[in-house]
């Protein structure tokens, strides 16, 4: 039984968003060395709901260089890291809504 609110809108919508920044990391490491390709990144902003919105976005910066290389392998393991912790956090509110209804069964 899946229970809705504002924190597990939070905790989905981040995950959303930290899958959206591994995916734009990765196209960035595939497309390398593809001419006229602008580097991917990620606007965040707050959601109404409580929650995060995002969405890939054009940088217009240059794709090569080492520099480039670094930033992506960051951006990915940043974006794991908080991949991570959105799915703790709404493990940790369904077990507690859990233990609830069993105090209440």
């Amino acid at each position: 039984m899946a229970l809705t609110g504002v924190s597990s809108n939070s905790s989905l919508s981040g995950m959303h968003a930290a899958a959206q920044r591994m995916q734009a990391a990765a196209s960035n490491t595939a497309n390398r060395q593809t001419d006229g390709f602008d580097r991917l990144g990620v606007v965040q902003s707050a959601s109404p709901d409580g929650g995060v919105q995002a969405r890939v976005v054009a940088t217009g910066m240059r794709n090569d260089g080492d520099d480039a290389v670094v930033a992506d392998a960051v951006e990915a393991r940043d974006a794991a890291q908080a991949f991570a912790a959105n799915t703790s956090a709404f493990r940790a509110r369904e077990d507690a809504l859990g233990t609830l209804l069993d105090a209440f069964a």
